[in-house]
């Protein structure tokens, strides 16, 4: 999904109230992530109802520029982040905090984590404190240590993702979403005889799963904007409400942050259609 997609469910999981305590973003571009990030500190921290370049509360001007004492930021010293880092930023949560919501801290290159300060971070995740919230950014997920990984919600940006799906593969996920939508009690049916033989790795799965990401969101803008820009074969999914599509889609983000381990992939496709 594109960046400005996580950050939206992550809007609708604080309004909500089920926001997590971690999270862990993908992207090809640290620092426009980073400056999405405090966009969304501000918008869940604001004094009033946000607006965007908020410009009347002093909450949001000192998370524009980096000086709230709630919020630390942390980027390698040298080659790694070391220990030290970690240590410093726990101490500086031991109270509750005074100027924002929430203590919050982001740390950049999260790859570069080492054995001790990862180890240091990992006892901080394990019983996570109220009124913490951790971002992680990194360009290569795969270089985050898995125990810190799997802590974490994940979300891969796929404006940085070069491989994409062929339009059989397209007109594939189409279909699927179709089944499931008019055919539940033939999806699981149809997944094992036309989804599965196509997908014959666990990077197709999840480019796959991106992409039913993508129709369902195209549907809830097209409702959000009042136009009809869907897929003609997915118009009648426009006479069901907003929650209804939220629900999908935080459905699908669960789905691919467990492809990134070892599941069994048919396993996947029988929660998302039972789970719908």
């Amino acid at each position: 999904m594109k960046l400005n997609d996580a950050f939206y469910l992550l809007k609708e999981q604080f309004h909500e109230h089920k926001l997590g305590h971690a999270f862990l973003l993908e992207t090809n571009n640290q620092e426009e992530c980073l400056n999405k990030v405090l966009k969304f500190i501000q918008e869940i921290n604001c004094e009033n109802t946000y607006k965007e370049g908020c410009n009347e509360c002093n909450r949001c001007h000192l998370i524009e520029s980096k000086q709230l004492p709630n919020l630390v930021i942390i980027r390698p010293d040298g080659s790694f982040i070391k220990k030290e880092q970690i240590l410093s930023l726990k101490k500086s949560f031991q109270t509750k905090p005074i100027f924002s919501v929430y203590n919050m801290y982001i740390i950049l290159n999260a790859e570069c984590l080492n054995a001790s300060s990862a180890n240091t971070m990992l006892k901080f995740l394990e019983e996570p404190e109220e009124g913490i919230i951790g971002f992680f950014i990194t360009n290569n997920k795969e270089n985050v240590i898995d125990t810190i990984k799997s802590r974490c919600q994940l979300f891969v940006s796929t404006d940085s993702v070069s491989k994409s799906l062929d339009e059989n593969c397209k007109d594939l996920a189409i279909s699927f979403v179709f089944e499931v939508e008019t055919a539940h009690d033939n999806a699981l049916f149809f997944c094992k005889n036309s989804v599965i033989p196509v997908l014959d790795d666990k990077q197709k799965y999840i480019s796959f799963f991106q992409y039913v990401f993508d129709i369902y969101k195209d549907i809830y803008d097209s409702k959000v904007e009042n136009k009809r820009n869907v897929i003609q074969k997915l118009t009648f999914l426009l006479e069901k409400d907003i929650k209804y599509f939220l629900k999908r889609m935080n459905l699908i983000v669960e789905i691919l942050n467990a492809l990134e381990y070892n599941v069994n992939l048919q396993f996947i496709f029988d929660r998302f259609i039972l789970e719908m």
